[in-house]
């Protein structure tokens, strides 16, 4: 666990970027600081456009000699709210991943994108508009990092990078699918579950995650074999069922739940940073 007094935001002015406004530190500040943390996170932030009349806020977290890039992509709508609260499984461990020896970088729903919840609509989760957002900010990371690039998603963050592994440029080196989405309901269509994709598309390592526990009817932990058996083309495609921890959600999709890995974070973080480190080259 951590203990965190204090959350500060690092304005770095970047080439062909703009920087983020401190407003991005405000929410964070707050409620971080109520964490349990071993150092004060220093997080950094740009603005990228990617697209005519769309920008993108992207929070950084930098590393010691990092071995690789993580792209974390929240679930829900993956709204500045969602992210800046740090309950969600991914903007809660975005700072251990950090610890674990990553450079990380966490993009919030484009400026386009408000409709759903404040955030990312699930159709655009799989549109190539969503592509191009993801994609410009790989290129920016190889510019800057020249470190391997995997993308992280948990539930509708995991439709995200299942849709960019399978059809985004430039490729990503690795995914990661945490409590994906693999059956439809009345916010989504056909097209939205990850095992509706080509996933024999996917040519790099791949780890699916899913808590044996979890009562969110559109993500199963059996999706996760579901998705690996479908990864053929795969170099190293694995499941990985996790149990424990608690339910303290009000809903069986929302932070606090065997969704989210409530009271096992620590463990699925190191699964998955086992997995990476494993799978470098």
């Amino acid at each position: 666990m951590r203990l965190s007094l204090l959350a500060i935001l690092l304005i770095v002015p970047i080439s062909g970027c703009q920087t983020v406004a401190t407003n991005l530190a405000t929410n964070m500040a707050i409620d971080l600081a109520l964490r349990p943390v071993v150092h004060v996170a220093v997080e950094g932030g740009i603005e990228l456009k990617p697209r005519p009349g769309a920008t993108m806020e992207v929070i950084l977290i930098d590393s010691k000699n990092p071995s690789a890039a993580i792209i974390l992509m929240e679930g829900g709508s993956g709204s500045s709210r969602i992210i800046n609260s740090a309950r969600g499984f991914l903007s809660m461990t975005r700072e251990d991943f950090a610890d674990k020896g990553f450079f990380v970088a966490m993009p919030i729903a484009p400026s386009d994108q408000t409709e759903f919840r404040g955030g990312m609509h699930p159709d655009y989760r799989i549109s190539n508009s969503h592509l191009k957002d993801i994609g410009s900010l790989v290129t920016w990371i190889k510019k800057k990092t020249n470190l391997p690039v995997w993308i992280v998603g948990v539930s509708f963050g995991a439709v995200s990078a299942a849709y960019y592994a399978v059809n985004g440029k430039p490729k990503v080196d690795g995914v990661v699918l945490n409590s994906s989405i693999t059956l439809k309901n009345r916010f989504i269509g056909d097209d939205v579950p990850v095992t509706n994709y080509a996933l024999d598309k996917i040519t790099v390592p791949l780890l699916a995650v899913g808590h044996e526990d979890d009562e969110c009817p559109d993500t199963p932990a059996s999706g996760a074999k579901e998705i690996v058996a479908a990864s053929i083309s795969s170099p190293n495609a694995k499941v990985l069922i996790v149990s424990g921890g608690s339910d303290m959600g009000r809903h069986p999709c929302h932070p606090g739940t065997p969704h989210t890995f409530n009271g096992v974070e620590d463990e699925v973080v190191s699964a998955i940073t086992r997995f990476i480190k494993s799978n470098l080259k």
